[in-house]
């Protein structure tokens, strides 16, 4: 099945689950179904989530570089630079 494009450093947003509404970052491409995903906060480098893409939607342009040490503060204040604070308790 084909889906829209998507690349790891990519902003997403939840379309199915508990975790509906939420931003997080695409950390890795799995395969052609699946991705891992971080928000800093929830979802760390150390807990990622493993989502289907067909429940995502792109929710920016914009993408994160994740070139070096990264850490889950970098996800964080990346994301609520973009507008997507996440501070909803889950």
């Amino acid at each position: 099945m084909t889906y829209e494009p998507l690349e790891p450093g990519e902003i997403v947003r939840s379309r199915a689950g508990r975790d509906r509404g939420r931003a997080f970052v695409i950390l890795k491409l799995i395969d052609e179904d699946y991705v891992l995903l971080v928000d800093g906060r929830l979802r760390t480098l150390e807990r990622p989530k493993k989502k289907k893409r067909r429940h995502l939607l792109k929710a920016s342009e914009t993408r994160m570089e994740l070139t070096g040490h990264l850490v889950n503060a970098d996800f964080r204040k990346f994301l609520s630079a973009e507008g997507f604070p996440n501070d909803r308790t889950e």
